[in-house]
């Protein structure tokens, strides 16, 4: 029995199907693809359950080898301020200047709950990344993830983006607090060290405070929805809270 992904257009649908087919490759655990459609996908049905916070180092491992093999494969070659092609696959939009105005946006109508950036701040943090390694960003949050009786899946594939090595794993980090509530302690770290042990371009924990602040303004919005209860001011971890 399959799982049907539907789109809103026909380009959409082959960005997805392309997307799928590139994660595949780099060994991310991803659906079996059965059939495509003109606006669909028909997908294997993987039975399993969302991330939990003591999924997270094993999802942080992935997360960290994917990154890892994709910039062996071709994001050597990319620079975060500029969008990468991919051959058969299209371009990866560039990390800095569309999140440079989201943030600012947000943080200029004052919806985000004690941030630790001002809206110059988050763009210094931004654009100090454009030179920087190239992985990917794949909008890791928890809901993403399958846990599974063999393994941990990846269920999300529709839109990419270059990123820096450790942005995703802020998101998962920061979207399994803001679902589940006050982390274990010491989870961020033992995360943040699974993921550098699965790639070579390791992240610092101070690289990593700074991508859950940018997670934190860019996500403030949704708190109250899809199941994020919890804002992120009031759960920073003592090792990732602001300097």
């Amino acid at each position: 029995m399959g799982f049907t992904k539907h789109y809103r257009t026909a380009d959409a649908m082959r960005r997805a199907q392309a997307h799928h087919s590139w994660l595949d490759r780099l060994g991310l655990p991803v659906p079996a693809l059965i059939a495509c459609r003109p606006r669909s996908l028909e997908l294997s049905h993987i039975p399993g359950r969302h991330v939990a916070p003591n999924d997270v180092p094993a999802s942080a491992r992935l997360l960290g080898a994917a990154h890892t093999a994709a910039y062996r494969a071709c994001l050597h070659r990319a620079r975060l301020g500029a969008p990468f092609h991919l051959p058969g696959i299209g371009a990866l939009e560039a990390f800095t200047t569309s999140r440079i105005d989201r943030v600012r946006q947000h943080l200029e109508q004052g919806s985000v709950p004690a941030p630790a950036f001002t809206a110059k701040e988050a763009a210094q943090v931004l654009s100090s990344a454009a030179d920087e390694p190239a992985a990917f960003y794949k909008d890791a949050n928890l809901r993403n993830f399958l846990v599974t009786q063999t393994g941990i899946v990846v269920i999300d594939f529709d839109d990419l983006t270059l990123a820096p090595f450790g942005y995703d794993l802020a998101k998962l980090i920061l979207t399994t607090a803001m679902t589940y509530g006050p982390l274990p302690p010491r989870l961020t770290t033992t995360a943040l060290d699974a993921y550098n042990q699965a790639t070579e371009i390791p992240c610092t924990p101070d690289r990593l405070r700074d991508w859950l602040e940018i997670h934190h303004i860019l996500t403030s919005p949704y708190l109250g929805r899809n199941g994020y209860t919890h804002s992120w001011h009031t759960l920073r971890p003592t090792e990732t809270r602001p300097r």
